[in-house]
């Protein structure tokens, strides 16, 4: 199928942009997820300025569809999951014997039927995140010139994707170097767009004695906090273990997540956890999945928050809202953390040698000094600024009429 025709430059209405989050998670956010909470910051944003006619695919959920019934300036689809073989076997043929890229997951393809009916169509389609290679026949349907892969994690990139994809949205300058290491893509087209929270809802404030007494904490206790999906690549276990080398039993750690999100299964990984927390006795305190609108009052009441990540951290949104609520933040070493954290103060580890005994000391260290503590949370509120919802809005529509206006005025082509 040959590729749309562009609009004309001239064109008064308001840019067109569909956005497609994976399959996973619906939007509105209701079930949490980095990439479906960024995707509503932005749905939330252009519903206040207005700026964009925004489309965004997602899975059915009812409760996000009863949020999305408030939208202006978004149209959402909700396309279901197809049931059965998920995988089309002659497409996966095609793709390796000709290189050309095939929709793996049926999903995407009902995605694009909606597409082929929705009028007028989109002017640029943003990937956000996901498998991304999966966006190969809406490229070919609208051409790889309006279509735009966002970024959200360490992302390498092949002849295919360079096919598809006409641009990039990288979350930190770490994930735009690393996929241009291979990519041919120019660098002009490859923008940062650094992720962003809600810094009208993150932000300081006295703790909430009641919910830290509920969670089993005194007021003497120091608190360390862990936020995050419970997997290995979280480096939790890692935590674990620098907990049981600190004997101070006033140090506690406070676990907030679960394995996937909003769901409610567990893991392997998840047990094995319950299991090594047993050493700490009552110093280790499990919460399950909290909402993302609740957070605030979790951060409030730690004293510290840890973001042990073991792999290479595109950006970490824990941290960013750590500190916006003013709390210090010990991390380590990964990805594109130092960027955010720059200016904040917090203490970085090393991934290498023994992670759980830089832990360990570093939250020595942090609960014999609590001024610097207080000096580090004055400093992340400051760097927080910096990462706020209204500015990653601002900066996504200049990059949409940077990345358009180029497009746009340049003769159309098949």
């Amino acid at each position: 199928m040959s590729a749309l025709p562009l609009l004309s430059s001239n064109t008064p209405r308001l840019p067109r942009v569909l956005l497609i989050p994976p399959p996973e998670l619906p939007v509105p956010a209701v079930q949490g997820g980095a990439v479906e909470t960024l995707v509503s910051h932005l749905i939330r944003e252009n519903e206040r300025e207005g700026k964009l006619d925004l489309l965004c695919a997602s899975i059915p959920d009812p409760q996000a569809e009863e949020l999305a019934q408030d939208f202006r300036h978004t149209k959402m689809l909700y396309v279901a999951k197809p049931r059965g073989v998920r995988r089309y076997w002659p497409l996966v043929f095609l793709e390796r014997c000709l290189g050309v890229a095939a929709p793996y997951d049926p999903w995407y393809q009902k995605v694009q039927l909606s597409l082929a009916l929705e009028l007028p169509p989109p002017d640029l389609i943003v990937a956000e995140g996901g498998t991304l290679t999966q966006c190969s026949a809406i490229s070919k349907m609208f051409g790889r010139r309006r279509c735009l892969a966002h970024l959200h994690g360490l992302t390498s990139c092949g002849h295919e994707m360079d096919q598809i994809y006409g641009g990039i949205l990288a979350l930190s300058e770490f994930i735009r170097d690393e996929y241009l290491r291979t990519s041919a893509l120019d660098r002009k087209h490859a923008y940062i767009l650094h992720n962003c929270v809600d810094t009208s809802h993150f932000v300081p404030g006295p703790a909430d004695r009641t919910l830290r007494t509920s969670l089993g904490f005194s007021k003497e206790d120091f608190v360390v906090l862990f936020c995050g999906r419970l997997e290995p690549d979280k480096g939790i276990h890692k935590l674990l273990e620098a907990m049981e080398s600190v004997s101070d039993p006033r140090i506690k750690l406070l676990i907030v997540g679960s394995p996937f999100f909003g769901r409610t299964q567990q893991s392997p990984f998840l047990r094995k956890l319950e299991l090594q927390a047993q050493a700490l006795g009552d110093r280790v305190h499990f919460t399950g999945y909290v909402p993302n609108e609740s957070m605030p009052e979790y951060y409030r009441l730690a004293d510290l928050v840890c973001v042990p990540t073991l792999v290479e951290e595109a950006a970490g949104l824990v941290a960013v809202e750590a500190m916006a609520c003013g709390r210090p933040v010990l991390a380590t070493r990964s990805g594109g953390m130092p960027e955010y954290l720059e200016g904040s103060q917090a203490v970085l580890v090393d991934r290498e040698g023994d992670v759980s005994g830089q832990l360990s000391w570093a939250i020595r260290m942090l609960f014999e000094h609590p001024e610097l503590c207080f000096q580090m949370g004055e400093a992340g509120v400051r760097t927080a600024q910096k990462f706020s919802t209204a500015r990653f809005y601002r900066e996504f529509v200049r990059i949409v009429n940077d990345f358009g206006g180029n497009l746009w005025s340049s003769p159309p082509s098949a």
